[in-house]
Parts: structure tokens; sequence; C-alpha cells
């Protein structure tokens, strides 16, 4: 593990990964080729040289859907909801039971012979259960695309996917406990990655959402080409996950633990050099890395043949974005300003007094497409609130004390129009 300085910096810049990059030199002092530019496949927001702002400028980078291979983009409010978050309940219930009962039978076995046999035929259960759920994220994720399945169903597919998971990763903790022969090992953490892809901390905030655990939330949902990013913001915190298992390459893998550090630096500078520590770990197929930094974690997965990041998983605190492209409107005494990343990032949403210039405690809505405006919050004692942006051109809403109001028409920069830009 490595320990780095704490630098103050702040956010970004738009940018597409590879272009510009010079190659990397392996251990053996050969050049390796600069990794494949995606189209996008990073995005960030305005530098900090561009706003004025302290900092070095760097990047902090996000892994996205190109633009044009979006099927389906959609931001909904999610709520508790009795149904679903009871199923949650009964099904980890179940899953505890017969965790135990599996422990239970494996201290019973009458030979070391009897209980190896046992734990190949738990392992191989396991195993089915992971084919299982990643058959039932693919087939969520085609219906959302196809508009066969609601945002509200998706948010609750994702969530009971990521529970099961995690039941899972317990039984299979509980099997290795058991186990002495090293032949299980490779299996033991195959298993153990196949299980990360599919829990997320976006999942995890869905899950608490559902029971009543959260506030209600709107959680930004993109799919296109079977893969998938979730955003949202939870109180002070920017949450993401891009899913693009498509990415992915075959062959034989050839990534060193040295080689996804070097990736990782090269592709997420800003949270590389704000990071407090980092570490890596993994299979000879995926390598995980995880940056962590002050309130906050990057953790990444990198195939071992493509050495494509396809899965990012980012908690990112709201006070490390800095924003870029700003929208002002003065209407019926408010004072409202508009601070943007990109579609689908976080924007932040200032109300103020038009003459006093003093903070109003606005409740602010979104509306898109001619549909009812959604409600996002009320503005804090700053006059600020925080949301996701939608794709496409929308307007927000702000009403304030009696009869005031003002309208905001925003047209968010598509990631890939701003790595242009930039």
């Amino acid at each position: 593990m490595k320990f780095l300085p704490l630098v103050v910096l702040t956010v970004m810049v738009v940018t597409t990964l590879g272009v510009g990059m010079a190659p990397l030199a392996s251990d053996g002092g050969e050049q390796q080729t600069e990794i494949e530019t995606l189209s996008p496949s990073y995005a960030t927001t305005t530098p900090a040289a561009q706003t004025g702002s302290a900092g070095d400028g760097r990047v902090l980078n996000v892994l996205t859907l190109p633009s044009e291979a979006i099927e389906r983009s959609d931001v909904r409010r999610q709520y508790a909801d009795l149904g679903p978050a009871a199923g949650f309940d009964t099904a980890g219930t179940t899953n505890q039971l017969v965790t135990r009962s599996l422990a239970t039978e494996l201290d019973e076995q009458p030979t070391d012979a009897d209980q190896q046999d046992r734990i190949n035929e738990e392992l191989d259960e396991i195993e089915a259960g992971i084919d299982d759920l990643e058959t039932k994220e693919q087939s969520a994720i085609q219906s959302f695309s196809s508009d066969e399945l609601e945002p509200r169903e998706l948010a609750v597919e994702l969530a009971r996917i990521h529970l099961n998971a995690a039941a899972l990763r317990e039984r299979t903790e509980v099997i290795e406990s058991h186990a002495d022969s090293e032949i299980d090992n490779d299996r033991f953490e195959t298993i153990e990655y196949d299980l990360r892809l599919l829990e997320s901390p976006l999942r995890a905030h869905a899950v608490e959402v559902l029971r009543g655990e959260r506030s209600a939330n709107r959680i930004m949902i993109e799919t296109g080409n079977d893969e998938l990013v979730l955003s949202a913001i939870d109180d002070d915190e920017y949450i993401r996950e891009a899913n693009r298992k498509g990415l992915r390459g075959s062959g034989q893998s050839t990534l060193s633990p040295e080689r996804a550090e070097e990736i990782t630096e090269q592709r997420y500078p800003t949270l590389w050099n704000r990071s407090t520590s980092w570490s890596s770990d993994g299979t000879d197929s995926v390598f995980m890395m995880s940056v962590l930094f002050e309130r906050g974690e990057l953790r990444t997965f990198i195939d071992g043949t493509s050495e494509q990041t396809f899965i990012e998983h980012q908690q990112i605190p709201l006070e490390m974005v800095e924003t870029g492209e700003s929208t002002n409107k003065v209407q019926d005494g408010l004072n409202v300003t508009v601070e943007q990343t990109y579609a689908s990032g976080p924007m932040r949403i200032t109300v103020t007094d038009a003459d006093s210039d003093e903070p109003v405690a606005a409740t602010v809505t979104v509306g898109q497409d001619g549909q009812e405006s959604q409600p996002v919050g009320t503005a804090d004692e700053d006059g600020v609130v925080w949301a996701i942006s939608p794709r496409g051109q929308f307007t927000i809403t702000v009403l304030g004390e009696g009869t005031s109001a003002a309208f905001v028409d925003i047209d968010p920069p598509d990631p890939a129009t701003v790595t242009q830009s930039q």
C-alpha cells in the first residue's frame, strides 16, 4: 500500500482517455502502446485554471457510456417501498438461515474428503447463482433500454441483485473458512471478484432508500449496449456507478499489479494525487484498484486482457466538485445561478434575493420533455441545492417565498462535446 500527501485540489476538465498520453515503459524498458481511446469513456468538469480556482487543474475522470450508444436515459425520484423492502428482509433472513445451517453441516462432516465434496457442491451452487444474477442484471438493463421496465423497477432489481450477491459472499466466506486445500484458492478468488462486480455503493444506497432508511432520492439511470451508468446525490456526496462489461477483452491476460497502478494513476490523476492511500488486488483476469481520499473512494475494475477500466464506483464529496458552465437568471425577485458539470453529472443551483443578495430557502424542481416537474429539494442556508443533471434540455423551476418563481432553461453539455471543446 502506498501513502501519498494530501494535496488540496479542485475539479477539473473533460478529457478523452488516450489523447496526448505518452506511452508507459514496462519493467523491461520496452514501450507499451497507448491505452485505447474510448469515445468517450472519461469525462469531468471544467479546469481549475479556467475557473480561477486554486489547484493544479488536473482532471477527475469518470467512466461514461458513449453518447451515441445511449438507448435510454432517465432520472426519477425513488421512494421507500414496503413491498420490495419486505422481500429484501425475508430473503435476507432465509439466506442467513441457509448459511448458518451450512456452517453446521460442514463442521459435522465425518471426514475431510466428505467435507471437501460438500464444499465443491456448494461452490457449484454459488457459481450457478452468480450466473443467474448476471443474467438477471443483463435482462433488466435490456428491458429498461427497450422501455419494458420502469426506472423504479430497474432500481428494485439492481438492489435485489446487490443483496443476493452480498448473501452469496457471506456464504462463500463460511465455505472458505472450512477449506484447507490450496486447489480451492483460485476458485474462491474468482467467485469473490464475480460477486464484487454485482455490488456497488450506489446499489446499497438504493436498498436503503427502498427500505426507508434514507430519504427519497433521485437516481439517474443511463443504458445502452447492455451497459449501465447510475448516479445520485446522497446528502453531501456524489455517488456513481459505471458498468461497461462490453469493454472486456478475450485471450491471455498480461496485466500486472504494477501496470494496473500505472493505468489508474494515468486515468484518474486528481484522485490519485489526492489519495491518502491506495491498494490493488485481483485475479489473472481482473484487477481491482481502490483509491482512498478524504471522505471518499474510487474503486475501479480493470480487465486483464484489454487493460480497460470496465467498472467504476465513485463516492465523491460535493465540496470537491468544481463546476464549469454557468447560467444565471434574475426573475420575479429571485437571482438563480445554475453551475453545471455535464449531462448526468452533478449541478449546483444557488438562489438568492435579487435585491438583498441574501440566500433564499427556495423549492427547486426539474422538468423535461413536457413532463411534470419533479422535486429536487429545498435550498440550504446558503441558498444552495445540488441535483443530478438530466440528458438533453430541461427546465429548472425555482419557487421562492409567496408567489415568486423563476424558470431557467438548461441545455447541459454532453460529455463528448465538452471533451472535444477542451
